[in-house]
């Protein structure tokens, strides 16, 4: 590995992680996982890489910004890859992730559509939130009779599979770019999903590859293997539930907020798993601190650091001498945020906290592509350990799909309705919606499922609901 250091703190790994005896059997089997996982191996793929690079540059010609529709691994990936330039990036994305109707419409406001190329990102390509985005945007230019422009400057990353999104995407002849159907949302980052974006606002995606290749290719360390087999097989008293990240520069914001959905969607499942929590330096420092160095001793920290001194800018001499801030004379901001970086560490050192840190000495596209191929293969590991699969997530399918048999009920007031799992996600928003007032059940009862009354099981499809509320 090049640059990167990892130190584990306060553990002996050959004394306090006494490891099976089949547990040489176990790390060929997750290195044969890593030899195989698409995710990964797509770096090796520099022509596929070249042809997207020309692919977006043509598409974003003459445009001034970008809006991206998109969630969960369709979109923290990328936001992460970018907030390593720190705000200096040329071009602008605006990240829409959520469906906040306020937010959402007082924020497209804001936005010259003149210029501005759309990216829509959703693997199944029927995701609602994106959908529904999606279709705010179609609405907005069909008024404005602009949809041909609108639909030519829409690029849309899905699988090529029939799909409400490719459906649309095909039919008003968008620019189309293929999901890979074997790569998950959450572990995208080196595909299409994050390098679109990456190379709109000019970072050097091949360099991203690259530093993920580093760490790929230093397999053999063992390096990666550690994080799980601490959490597994750690033969102390203190049951550690919660694995807190601090990262310790504004530039890891949102790679902090990518690695929560890596994390708690590969490893939380069949009741078992570590819950993993984001903390920010020194902001947290303020806010969490105080529990988590005199709390319940139930965490494992991991400290991901970088070189800040004498960055920034620098602190006024005479005001600090005035007034015997003598620390801080002839020092920039940097140092300061440097020396409380060391601060944390030295006082979880010295306290006996089991922790890690990861020194990055520079933040860029080498750096942020190392530490995302180190999560990814760090959670795959400790997914092995805890024996669950590491690349389905089904709580959250079951929430998605829609399967028979029926399997949800919901009963109020005598009358009983059992919906799919898709309409009862969508029927569970609408009602939430709906149920100040009392009306709307009553409409689609009376209205539409008479015989509903008398505690029959009738479906109330999506379609349904959609009506009552146009009607309404």
């Amino acid at each position: 590995m090049k640059n990167i250091k990892i130190n584990y703190h306060n553990i002996n790994f050959d004394k306090e992680v006494p490891l099976p005896s089949n547990h040489s059997q176990t790390i060929l089997s997750i290195k044969n996982i890593f030899a195989n996982m698409s995710s990964l191996n797509i770096i090796k793929n520099k022509d596929k890489l070249n042809e997207t690079i020309r692919g977006v540059i043509n598409f974003s010609k003459n445009k001034d910004n970008f809006i991206l529709f998109g969630t969960g691994g369709s979109n923290l990936g990328a936001k992460a890859l970018i907030n390593t330039l720190s705000g200096n990036d040329k071009i602008k994305i605006f990240f829409f992730d959520n469906i906040d109707p306020i937010n959402f419409k007082n924020s497209i406001n804001k936005i010259n559509m003149q210029k501005t190329g759309f990216i829509i990102i959703s693997k199944s390509g029927s995701t609602p939130e994106t959908l529904s985005q999606f279709a705010s945007m179609i609405e907005i230019f069909d008024q404005k009779n602009e949809l041909e422009k609108f639909f030519n400057n829409c690029l849309i990353i899905t699988e090529d599979k029939p799909s409400p999104l490719h459906n649309i995407a095909k039919e008003k002849n968008c620019t189309i770019l293929a999901h890979e159907k074997d790569i998950g949302g959450r572990y995208s980052i080196f595909s299409n999903v994050g390098m679109v974006p990456a190379i709109i606002v000019g970072l050097d995606v091949s360099q991203i590859h690259q530093g993920a290749y580093d760490i790929l290719s230093s397999v053999d360390t063992l390096e990666y293997f550690k994080l799980g087999q601490f959490f597994k097989f750690q033969n102390n008293n203190k049951k550690i539930n919660s694995s807190v990240i601090m990262t310790y520069s504004d530039s890891l914001f949102y790679f902090g907020k990518w690695y929560l959905q890596l994390w708690a969607e590969s490893i939380g499942k069949n009741n078992t798993g570590i819950t993993s929590i984001h903390a920010v330096g020194t902001t947290d420092q303020h806010s969490q601190l105080q529990l988590y160095l005199d709390g319940p001793k139930d965490k494992f920290f991991t400290f991901i650091t970088t070189d800040h001194g004498n960055k920034g800018y620098a602190l006024h001499k005479k005001t600090m001498k005035d007034h015997n801030l003598d620390y801080l004379y002839n020092k920039t901001m940097g140092d300061l945020m440097q020396a409380e970086q060391q601060a944390t560490i030295d006082t979880f050192k010295d306290n006996k906290f089991v922790f890690r840190e990861i020194f990055v000495p520079e933040i860029n596209e080498f750096s942020i592509g190392q530490l995302m191929a180190l999560s990814i293969m760090e959670t795959v590991a400790s997914c092995c350990y805890f024996g669950v699969d590491p690349f389905n997530q089904p709580a959250v399918e079951q929430g998605k799909k829609l399967t028979p048999p029926i399997n949800f009920k919901y009963i109020q007031n005598d009358y009983s309705h059992q919906t799919t799992n898709t309409e009862c996600g969508m029927y569970c928003l609408f009602f939430i919606i709906t149920w100040l007032t009392r009306k709307a059940h009553k409409s689609i009862m009376d209205k539409s499922h008479n015989k509903m009354i008398g505690g029959k099981r009738v479906k109330i499809t999506f379609e349904e609901l959609i009506k009552f509320w146009v009607m309404e």
